[in-house]
């Protein structure tokens, strides 16, 4: 079986469906639906819905709905992703030059953002568990911020489900007072807005950062998608020269990326380094690149967690990508305060819980899932992945994850549509 397995991801991979979902009515015609990119299963048994964290797109969960299909016939794993990507123009995706249409990207009307925040989202989630429940029962998996997500929907309705699923996120991870919630607060960063200042306009609806707005996001997704079609092909890098898939990993490898949560590691860089003062400033060891040890910067797998050239081939497509571009402020804004929006309350849940965490993650220790809280009297397995980042949790090539989702599964009392038996 783990002979064939490189060709059924092949054969998986050419066969998933990228599919509109019914969203919550807002006014906004056809931008008031959500995504899925389905994995189908003949007959499942199942349906895991993956919902992804902040800025996540959904091919975040490809190569691990790649490896729990080819493992599990009986699986269908539907990889939602959120309505904002109802506002990204993928059209550079086919054009001739992905990297020069996403340089010149003109944002659209971003002013439909400003309404979609935690209660639209949810109506949206629920709206797509009933539409894979026709398929088969449902078990919802969240993967950072989509963890505190998919925890508030079981929140609501979680006699819908028949099993949850927490990757590397809890609700409560970032909390937010109600005065900082509504009227915004001084950071040492800058001043995060409040509520009332996106209503008023006087805030972005749009969640950015440094080297991480929209463009770049865009153009990180274009990056890939050329590296994974000509990845020794030779591209400038600064005062030098390097190969695609160097120039597109560098991005997002643990060594060089500034951003340790939206990093995976994937291998290293044949070139001279030096240390980012940007890094240091973080009080972290971040490598940049001086210059190449040959001719150019290339690109080595070393054998860490997470397989360079699989991760690339995953990271876009036309339909969708790794990355939400248009994130909206008011969703992480509303999930920080959530018991300002809403009568969310815990209960408990009548199927066991599975946490997994990343060692190098965001929570590395059973304690900061806080399930016992959140799903009081409810059955919870913890297990903590060793040496992956954030990220490897849901790309890693050994399929650690894939059969801790899998023995969970397991376990559960699963059928067809109408529920029963075990798979």
């Amino acid at each position: 079986m783990r002979a064939l397995l490189p060709a059924l991801f092949l054969s998986l991979a050419l066969a998933q469906e990228y599919r509109a979902l019914p969203g919550a009515p807002t006014g906004h015609g056809a931008l008031d639906q959500s995504y899925a990119l389905v994995y189908r299963a003949e007959n499942p048994k199942a349906v895991l819905l993956l919902v992804p964290g902040l800025l996540g797109g959904s091919t975040n969960f490809a190569l691990l709905a790649e490896r729990l299909r080819a493992e599990a016939p009986w699986l269908e794993v539907w990889a939602w992703e959120r309505r904002a990507n109802g506002l990204e123009d993928r059209r550079g995706f086919l054009a001739q030059d992905p990297l020069a249409y996403y340089q010149a990207l003109k944002a659209p009307d971003l002013s439909p953002l400003r309404a979609w925040g935690l209660a639209v989202h949810l109506q949206d989630l629920d709206l797509a568990v009933e539409a894979a429940r026709k398929r088969a029962p449902v078990v919802l998996g969240g993967h950072s911020l989509g963890a505190a997500l998919a925890t508030l929907y079981a929140w609501q309705h979680g006699e819908k489900l028949s099993g949850l699923l927490l990757l590397d996120g809890s609700l409560g991870a970032v909390r937010v007072s109600e005065e900082a919630f509504r009227q915004g607060q001084e950071t040492p960063l800058g001043r995060l807005p409040g509520l009332e200042d996106l209503l008023a306009g006087r805030a972005s609806p749009v969640f950015q950062a440094a080297f991480l707005s929209p463009k770049d996001l865009a153009l990180a997704e274009a990056e890939a998608w050329l590296a994974a079609r000509r990845p020794l092909e030779p591209v400038p890098l600064g005062a030098h020269w390097a190969t695609r898939e160097a120039r597109a990993l560098l991005r997002v490898d643990d060594h060089y990326s500034l951003f340790p949560i939206f990093s995976v590691s994937a291998g290293r860089a044949w070139a001279r380094e030096g240390l980012s003062l940007l890094g240091l400033l973080q009080g972290r060891l971040v490598h940049t690149v001086r210059g190449p040890r040959g001719r150019l910067v290339e690109w080595r797998d070393t054998g860490e967690a997470t397989d360079p050239r699989a991760f690339l081939r995953a990271f876009a497509r036309p339909e969708t990508g790794f990355s939400e571009w248009y994130f909206p402020y008011r969703l992480l804004l509303e999930i920080a305060g959530y018991p300002y929006v809403g009568p969310y309350r815990p209960r408990p849940l009548p199927y066991p819980v599975l946490a997994l965490g990343a060692e190098r993650g965001l929570l590395p220790e059973a304690a900061g899932f806080r399930v016992g809280e959140t799903f009081p009297k409810t059955p919870l397995g913890v297990q903590i992945l060793p040496g992956l980042t954030h990220l490897d949790l849901l790309t890693e090539r050994e399929g650690k994850t894939a059969r801790a989702i899998l023995g969970y599964l397991g376990g559960l009392p699963l059928g067809g549509p109408g529920g029963g038996g075990q798979p």
